[in-house]
C-alpha cells in the first residue's frame, strides 16, 4: 500500500511540511489537548432563564474531571460572528466556555432591547453560579472571566462591574452607544431612516421585538444611558484587555473609556490595537494568543502548554 505522501503526489498534489511553530506561541493555538476517555471534551446545548424567557445556549467543555474555570463570551447586534473561534482555542486551553444568544437573538425567547441584552448578560453570571450548574458541567465559579465583542463588549463590562468575583474582563472593539447618540439626536426622522437603512442595515430580519429603526431612536433618545467610561470606576478594580481596531468606528475604540480607567488607575490594564476591521478578520490568530497570553495572567488560570 502507497503512502500517504505517495498518493497525494500520484494526484498532482504536492505535499509540505510543517513549519515549527515559534517557542512562545501557545499550543493551544496549533495543536489539540490530550483526550480524557472518562471526561471528554464535548459541546452542550442548554436554555438559559432570563427575564421570564429561555435563552439558547452552547457550552463549549474541555476534557479532564475539573472543575474547570469558566469564560462567558458576548456575541455583538444581531450576532452573525460569534468569535467561536475563541471558544474552541479557550477550550483547548483549558477553559470551559459559555456562549449565549441574547432574549430575541437567533431564536432565543422574547423580545430584543439595548438594555436587556445587559440584563442578560447577568442572567448567565447568575446561572452559572447556581450548585446545579456548578455540578451539572464541572465549572469552577471562583474562576470565571468575561469577554465580549461589539454590543457585548459593553454587557461584558456591565456584566464585570457588577460582579466583583470575576478574575477579569475581555472587551474586544466594546461599543460605546452613547457615542452615536448625540450625532443621532440632531438628525431628521429621514437622516435616522437613512442610518438605519446603512448602519444598522443586518438587523432587520435576525431579532425579535426591535426595528432598526426603533433601535436609531433609542440611541437617539437614550443612549447616554449606555456610557461605558461609567463604568470605569468598578472596572479599574480587575485585570482588563481592551483591544480595538485601526479600521473600525470611533464607538468601537474605547475613546471615552480608556482616560477614563486611566483616570480611576486602572492597575492590571492591557490595551491592544489591532490593523484591522471591526471584527478582526485579518488578525484572529493573533486575537486568539492575546486572549490566551491575557488568560494565563489570571490568579488560577491554567498554565500554558
Amino acid at each position: 500500500m502507497k503512502s500517504l505522501p505517495s498518493m497525494l503526489l500520484a494526484l498532482g498534489l504536492a505535499t509540505q511540511a510543517w513549519a515549527a511553530p515559534p517557542a512562545d506561541l501557545p499550543a493551544a493555538i496549533y495543536a489539540d489537548p490530550p483526550a480524557d476517555a472518562a471526561f471528554p471534551a464535548r459541546g452542550v446545548a442548554v436554555q438559559i432563564p432570563s427575564g421570564g424567557q429561555m435563552m439558547n445556549a452552547l457550552l463549549y467543555l474541555p476534557a479532564g474531571r475539573g472543575p474547570h474555570p469558566v469564560a462567558i463570551l458576548m456575541h455583538g447586534l444581531p450576532g452573525y460572528d460569534g468569535n467561536l473561534d475563541l471558544a474552541q482555542v479557550m477550550r483547548r486551553a483549558g477553559w470551559a466556555v459559555i456562549t449565549f444568544h441574547y432574549r430575541g437573538t437567533w431564536g432565543s425567547g422574547g423580545a430584543f432591547s439595548l438594555g436587556g441584552s445587559a440584563d442578560d448578560g447577568m442572567a448567565v453570571m447568575d446561572w452559572l453560579h447556581m450548585s446545579a450548574t456548578t455540578k451539572a458541567f464541572r465549572f469552577d465559579p471562583g474562576r470565571v472571566v468575561v469577554l465580549g465583542h461589539s454590543m457585548g463588549g459593553y454587557d461584558a463590562a456591565y456584566a464585570c462591574a457588577h460582579t466583583p468575583s470575576v478574575l477579569g474582563c475581555a472587551l474586544l472593539a466594546p461599543w460605546d452607544i452613547s457615542a452615536d447618540q448625540p450625532a443621532l439626536a440632531k438628525m431628521t426622522p429621514e437622516e435616522r431612516d437613512h442610518f438605519a437603512a446603512t448602519s444598522l442595515d443586518d438587523i432587520d430580519g435576525r431579532i425579535s421585538g426591535m426595528t432598526a429603526r426603533q433601535i436609531a431612536e433609542i440611541i437617539a433618545t437614550e443612549g447616554q444611558t449606555w456610557r461605558l467610561a461609567d463604568l470605569a470606576p468598578a472596572l479599574a478594580n480587575h485585570p482588563l484587555l481592551v483591544v480595538t481596531d485601526t479600521r473600525d468606528d470611533d464607538d468601537d475604540k474605547a475613546l471615552a473609556l480608556l482616560p477614563a480607567l486611566a483616570e480611576a488607575k486602572a492597575k492590571k490594564l492591557q490595551a491592544v490595537t489591532l490593523d484591522s476591521d471591526h471584527g478582526s478578520s485579518d488578525h484572529r490568530v493573533a486575537l486568539q494568543i492575546l486572549v490566551l497570553k491575557w488568560l494565563a495572567t489570571l490568579p488560577g488560570a491554567p498554565p500554558l502548554r
